[in-house]
């Protein structure tokens, strides 16, 4: 890496750390319960390797990460968030490259990478123990590959689209579209090395595939066993707001989108060519129809569907700052305007006030820990809701940790062990040594278990007393 270079990735490391620094510091921990339960699996990899840590629908590359990291520096949820941080900063990273890719100046690369840190998901994603931003990042090498016939970059695009498609479903349309291009190339040129990179972008959809009809009896699994869960839930929107909930999302970004294309018609009326980014955009179209389609058929992203369209944001990104590179060359005067356009573009002052329906786990966390270091050997966890997912990540022991109910809308609803202590008791008998988490409404019942270890406004720790303690 030339000096420059390292300044470069310097000033961008140092701009997503800052960005990430002031979204932990507003509260910000995770975006759903989906984190925590990926921290659990990713803590019970690092016990037990396996190819398929999560044995649901999820894909394996992010519990391979957090867990390889995890077995060496311990399973904490301050490794799991440091892995996040630098995975973050490596993925404002990889746009800084695609846009220089894209043939974007210094300059251009660092504008596209600064609006890459401070946009609002990509800022909250990046700090954040979920794989959506890495993923993006991923996806956008392999977008701005293609547009040139650079074989160590094609190559470079094929092995990120691969790992990408490990990671994320919304990986997978530009995989696709990436192999078809890449042939395209292979046979226009004449050059069957380019043939590789076309294998390789795709051949990770193809053993996902065959790992589903081998291990699950259905090659779809995953997408069925989310359609179930969300027809579980109950009562679902008309199948015209499912298709238009991506788009919807797409449009939410208005300021980007408004920057972009105000700079790519001044691009045109001034004669200059959108090669570049024609075949990123039709990746960028592959992946907004791929999620409509999944949406429609009920397998779309089960809440915040604007995380999925982190790829195209990206990409959007690396055009704007392509074009803002163009507009600095020789007007230093512009230097000013064209910061504002990209804090209007990134819209940062969103970050002050993150969607309220952000996951708020700080007492399950806290009773979680409290377990962890008063030595519970142990735990069942009462919670009225995924809640038991953050305590059992606090416990940081995977296999020794269980709810009383898992809240799965597909099972149906236990017997309520509350109904009386007799109840309860029959409840904790098949784990003997087990210390019960319980919400407020059910501490006083659950205290008369035994002793009362840890309490907070939530939550009751208690150690049951045992028979032989009788």
């Amino acid at each position: 890496m030339t000096k420059t270079g390292a300044t470069d990735a310097l000033l961008v490391g140092g701009a997503k750390l800052v960005t990430s620094a002031f979204v932990l510091a507003t509260g910000f921990r995770a975006v759903s319960d989906d984190d925590y339960a990926r921290i659990v699996i990713a803590q019970r990899f690092a016990e037990t390797p396996s190819l398929d840590p999560s044995g649901t629908s999820w894909l394996p590359v992010p519990f391979w990460t957090y867990g390889g990291v995890m077995a060496l520096f311990g399973g904490s949820l301050g490794v799991a968030r440091a892995t996040a941080l630098v995975l973050g900063i490596l993925s404002t990273l990889c746009v800084l490259v695609a846009a220089r890719w894209l043939g974007a100046s210094r300059t251009g690369g660092l504008a596209a990478a600064f609006v890459a840190s401070i946009l609002p998901w990509s800022a909250w994603l990046g700090a954040a123990t979920v794989p959506e931003a890495p993923t993006a990042a991923l996806v956008v090498l392999g977008m701005a590959s293609l547009s040139s016939s650079n074989r160590k970059r094609r190559a470079l695009g094929a092995a990120a689209l691969a790992l990408a498609c490990f990671s994320r479903y919304e990986a997978w349309p530009v995989a696709v579209l990436f192999g078809v291009l890449t042939a395209v190339d292979a046979r226009r040129n004449r050059s069957w090395s380019l043939a590789v990179p076309a294998f390789v972008a795709v051949l990770p959809i193809a053993l996902w595939l065959a790992h589903g009809a081998v291990r699950h009896d259905d090659a779809l699994f995953f997408w069925r066993r989310v359609a179930s869960y969300k027809h579980a839930l109950g009562e679902q929107p008309s199948l015209a707001s499912r298709v238009f909930e991506p788009l919807g999302a797409l449009v939410r970004e208005l300021p980007l989108l408004a920057a972009t294309s105000t700079l790519l018609i001044r691009r045109v009326t001034t004669g200059s060519s959108l090669a570049p980014y024609s075949r990123g955009f039709a990746c960028c179209a592959a992946v907004a129809v791929f999620l409509a389609v999944g949406s429609a058929g009920g397998g779309a992203p089960t809440h915040h569907a604007a995380r999925a369209l982190l790829p195209v944001w990206y990409f959007l990104g690396c055009v704007l700052g392509h074009a803002l590179g163009n507009e600095l060359e020789g007007f230093r005067f512009r230097v000013p305007l064209v910061a504002l356009l990209v804090l209007f573009a990134s819209r940062p002052w969103a970050l002050v006030s993150p969607p309220t329906d952000f996951a708020r786990r700080d007492l399950e966390l806290h009773i979680g820990e409290r377990a962890r270091k008063l030595g519970a050997p142990a735990l069942l966890v009462d919670t009225p809701d995924y809640g038991y997912l953050a305590v059992s990540a606090a416990f940081r022991r995977p296999t020794a940790a269980a709810p009383l109910d898992d809240r799965d809308p597909r099972k149906p609803r236990p017997r309520d062990p509350y109904e009386s202590l007799d109840a309860l008791r029959a409840r904790l008998e098949p784990v003997p040594n087990a210390w019960l988490v319980a919400t407020d409404v059910h501490a006083p019942l659950a205290a008369k278990l035994g002793t009362v270890r840890a309490r907070n406004a939530g939550f009751t720790l208690v150690e049951p007393k045992r028979p032989i303690d009788r």
